[in-house]
């Protein structure tokens, strides 16, 4: 059961979405209300296919969405502001603890061996939990996999570290 990948961008990406002076000028386009190809080209002094390349990256990084619909571009208001909450739950606003080191786009990369840096990490997951629920094993199966690609691995872990209980049979958990 992989994942879907829509996650949340990191701020990492963002920047690197915005380094690009086409995608910054489409982006700039986007906020003074331009919301097609053709104005973003025109309000940003783009060739339309340079401002369609531009626009498809920003929506590659949820900075805009696009509506088949309509045929429109509009920002995506919360991207940013999800991001930087996303790297002060993972890194702390003066850690220094390494757990930031092990995720990538809002997503782990690994899980550490070092116990100190592990449960910091674990901590971080934790949250995707919430106390007092009971989840079946395939929903904590499909919450794992959107943190991690070895799902059953993270699961293991979480139990492992006193984050989840599971029952007797094993088909029921909580975090404790």
């Amino acid at each position: 059961m992989p994942p879907a990948d829509d996650h949340q961008p990191s701020c990492r990406d963002l920047v690197g979405a915005l380094a690009q002076n086409d995608r910054r000028a489409a982006y700039a386009a986007l906020a003074l209300g331009a919301t097609t190809v053709a104005e973003v080209a025109e309000r940003a002094g783009l060739r339309p296919p340079a401002a369609a390349v531009a626009l498809q990256k920003l929506t590659d990084v949820n900075i805009a969405s696009f509506s088949r619909e309509e045929r429109t571009y509009t920002l995506l208001d919360d991207t940013f502001r999800l991001a930087v909450q996303a790297e002060v739950r993972v890194g702390g606003r003066a850690r220094s603890d390494g757990a930031g080191a092990y995720f990538r786009r809002g997503r782990l990369t690994s899980i550490p061996g070092d116990k100190e840096v592990r449960s910091q990490v674990l901590d971080v997951v934790r949250d995707a939990f919430e106390p007092g629920v009971s989840y079946s094993e395939a929903k904590i199966n499909a919450l794992c996999g959107e943190w991690f690609d070895d799902w059953v691995t993270l699961r293991r872990a979480l139990v492992d570290e006193g984050i989840l209980r599971r029952n007797e049979s094993g088909a029921v958990y909580e975090r404790v």
